[in-house]
Protein backbone atom coordinates (compact mmCIF):
# COMPACT_ATOMS: atom_id res chain seq x y z
CA UNK A 1 0.00 0.00 0.00
CA UNK A 2 0.96 3.75 -0.65
CA UNK A 3 -0.17 6.43 1.05
CA UNK A 4 -1.49 9.70 0.39
CA UNK A 5 -2.04 12.69 2.65
CA UNK A 6 -5.72 13.92 2.68
CA UNK A 7 -7.94 16.71 4.45
CA UNK A 8 -11.67 15.20 5.25
CA UNK A 9 -14.13 17.57 3.11
CA UNK A 10 -17.67 18.31 3.07
CA UNK A 11 -19.84 16.19 0.09
CA UNK A 12 -22.97 16.28 -1.27
CA UNK A 13 -24.18 13.93 2.01
CA UNK A 14 -26.66 11.91 -0.28
CA UNK A 15 -24.44 8.78 0.10
CA UNK A 16 -25.57 8.91 3.93
CA UNK A 17 -28.81 10.24 3.37
CA UNK A 18 -27.88 13.13 5.15
CA UNK A 19 -28.56 15.71 2.46
CA UNK A 20 -29.05 19.35 3.67
CA UNK A 21 -31.09 21.92 2.45
CA UNK A 22 -30.64 23.17 -0.89
CA UNK A 23 -29.23 19.77 -2.16
CA UNK A 24 -30.66 16.32 -3.51
CA UNK A 25 -32.82 14.71 -0.64
CA UNK A 26 -34.04 12.36 -3.13
CA UNK A 27 -32.33 9.43 -1.29
CA UNK A 28 -32.39 10.44 2.85
CA UNK A 29 -35.95 8.35 3.28
CA UNK A 30 -33.81 5.45 1.99
CA UNK A 31 -31.00 6.45 4.21
CA UNK A 32 -28.34 7.26 1.56
CA UNK A 33 -27.13 6.00 -1.72
CA UNK A 34 -24.75 3.22 -0.51
CA UNK A 35 -27.72 1.32 1.62
CA UNK A 36 -30.06 0.95 -1.92
CA UNK A 37 -26.58 -0.18 -3.85
CA UNK A 38 -24.94 -3.03 -0.44
CA UNK A 39 -27.57 -5.39 -1.54
CA UNK A 40 -26.94 -4.83 -5.39
CA UNK A 41 -23.04 -4.88 -4.77
CA UNK A 42 -23.67 -8.05 -2.72
CA UNK A 43 -25.46 -10.04 -5.62
CA UNK A 44 -22.62 -8.72 -7.94
CA UNK A 45 -19.70 -10.25 -5.72
CA UNK A 46 -19.08 -7.79 -3.09
CA UNK A 47 -20.61 -8.47 0.79
CA UNK A 48 -19.41 -5.14 2.25
CA UNK A 49 -20.46 -6.63 5.45
CA UNK A 50 -18.50 -9.69 5.42
CA UNK A 51 -15.11 -7.20 3.88
CA UNK A 52 -15.88 -4.84 7.02
CA UNK A 53 -16.76 -7.82 9.61
CA UNK A 54 -20.12 -7.13 10.58
CA UNK A 55 -23.25 -5.08 10.44
CA UNK A 56 -23.92 -1.75 8.83
CA UNK A 57 -23.39 0.72 10.74
CA UNK A 58 -21.56 -1.81 13.22
CA UNK A 59 -18.49 -2.65 11.49
CA UNK A 60 -19.00 0.62 8.99
CA UNK A 61 -20.55 3.74 7.86
CA UNK A 62 -23.03 3.37 5.40
CA UNK A 63 -21.94 6.50 3.61
CA UNK A 64 -18.50 8.30 2.28
CA UNK A 65 -15.58 10.39 3.51
CA UNK A 66 -14.60 12.91 1.15
CA UNK A 67 -10.63 12.94 0.85
CA UNK A 68 -9.37 15.79 -0.63
CA UNK A 69 -6.16 15.10 -1.88
CA UNK A 70 -5.29 18.69 -3.44
CA UNK A 71 -3.37 19.87 -5.25
CA UNK A 72 -2.32 15.81 -6.04
CA UNK A 73 -4.84 14.27 -8.41
CA UNK A 74 -6.37 10.09 -8.54
CA UNK A 75 -6.73 8.67 -12.01
CA UNK A 76 -8.42 4.68 -12.10
CA UNK A 77 -5.97 1.89 -12.95
CA UNK A 78 -7.40 -1.26 -12.20
CA UNK A 79 -9.59 -1.68 -8.90
CA UNK A 80 -10.00 -4.65 -7.03
CA UNK A 81 -13.81 -4.80 -7.68
CA UNK A 82 -15.67 -3.23 -10.99
CA UNK A 83 -18.87 -3.87 -10.76
CA UNK A 84 -20.78 -3.19 -14.19
CA UNK A 85 -24.50 -1.59 -15.17
CA UNK A 86 -25.85 -1.49 -11.39
CA UNK A 87 -28.92 -1.00 -11.21
CA UNK A 88 -30.03 0.04 -7.66
CA UNK A 89 -32.63 2.73 -7.58
CA UNK A 90 -35.03 4.07 -10.11
CA UNK A 91 -34.99 7.39 -8.88
CA UNK A 92 -33.43 8.57 -12.22
CA UNK A 93 -35.15 6.78 -14.69
CA UNK A 94 -37.28 9.91 -15.63
CA UNK A 95 -34.04 11.61 -16.45
CA UNK A 96 -32.16 8.24 -17.96
CA UNK A 97 -34.68 5.07 -18.03
CA UNK A 98 -33.15 1.69 -17.35
CA UNK A 99 -30.21 3.96 -15.74
CA UNK A 100 -27.66 1.72 -14.11
CA UNK A 101 -23.93 3.16 -12.87
CA UNK A 102 -20.50 1.17 -13.07
CA UNK A 103 -18.44 1.09 -9.81
CA UNK A 104 -14.75 0.93 -9.35
CA UNK A 105 -13.69 -0.51 -5.82
CA UNK A 106 -10.66 -0.94 -3.83
CA UNK A 107 -9.36 -1.83 -0.86
CA UNK A 108 -7.96 0.87 1.40
CA UNK A 109 -7.32 2.14 4.76
CA UNK A 110 -7.62 5.50 7.20
CA UNK A 111 -4.91 6.68 9.41
CA UNK A 112 -6.59 9.07 11.47
CA UNK A 113 -5.24 9.70 15.21
CA UNK A 114 -2.69 7.32 15.49
CA UNK A 115 -5.10 4.14 14.62
CA UNK A 116 -5.82 2.56 11.31
CA UNK A 117 -9.19 1.96 9.58
CA UNK A 118 -10.35 -0.97 7.37
CA UNK A 119 -11.42 1.13 4.32
CA UNK A 120 -12.66 0.96 0.61
CA UNK A 121 -12.13 3.37 -2.01
CA UNK A 122 -15.54 3.85 -3.46
CA UNK A 123 -15.51 5.70 -7.36
CA UNK A 124 -18.91 5.43 -9.53
CA UNK A 125 -17.51 5.73 -12.93
CA UNK A 126 -17.54 9.09 -14.07
CA UNK A 127 -19.04 8.08 -17.52
CA UNK A 128 -22.18 6.50 -16.13
CA UNK A 129 -22.73 8.83 -12.58
CA UNK A 130 -25.95 11.16 -13.36
CA UNK A 131 -25.25 13.15 -10.64
CA UNK A 132 -23.22 14.56 -7.54
CA UNK A 133 -19.63 14.40 -9.07
CA UNK A 134 -16.56 15.43 -7.57
CA UNK A 135 -13.16 16.41 -8.53
CA UNK A 136 -10.33 14.17 -9.39
CA UNK A 137 -8.49 15.98 -6.46
CA UNK A 138 -11.24 14.12 -4.03
CA UNK A 139 -11.20 10.29 -3.26
CA UNK A 140 -14.48 8.67 -1.83
CA UNK A 141 -14.23 6.75 0.84
CA UNK A 142 -16.40 3.91 2.72
CA UNK A 143 -14.86 2.97 6.08
CA UNK A 144 -15.25 1.41 9.21
CA UNK A 145 -16.83 3.92 11.82
CA UNK A 146 -14.29 6.84 12.92
CA UNK A 147 -14.98 8.54 16.64
CA UNK A 148 -14.52 11.58 16.53
CA UNK A 149 -13.38 12.88 12.95
CA UNK A 150 -14.53 16.36 11.50
CA UNK A 151 -14.55 17.92 8.30
CA UNK A 152 -11.18 19.53 8.23
CA UNK A 153 -9.31 16.64 9.74
CA UNK A 154 -6.11 15.44 8.53
CA UNK A 155 -5.54 12.14 7.64
CA UNK A 156 -3.59 9.33 5.54
CA UNK A 157 -5.47 7.38 3.43
CA UNK A 158 -3.41 4.60 1.84
CA UNK A 159 -4.10 2.58 -1.07
CA UNK A 160 -3.27 0.46 -3.88
CA UNK A 161 -1.06 1.59 -6.63
CA UNK A 162 -2.40 -0.68 -9.11
CA UNK A 163 -5.72 0.15 -8.25
CA UNK A 164 -5.49 3.84 -8.71
CA UNK A 165 -2.61 6.03 -9.33
CA UNK A 166 -1.77 9.46 -7.62
CA UNK A 167 -0.19 12.53 -9.88
CA UNK A 168 1.07 15.51 -8.58
CA UNK A 169 3.69 17.51 -6.46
Amino acid sequence: MKEVAAVIKRGYRVASGRALDGHDQRFNADGGTIRLQIPKFRELGLDMESYFGGKVDEAFVAGTLGCDISPRKMTILRPEYYLKSVRWTDKFDHERPGFAEDFHLSEAAIRFDGKSFRALIYIPAPETKPAHFHPPTTIEVIAQKIDGIRYGDRVTLLYAPEAIRIDGP
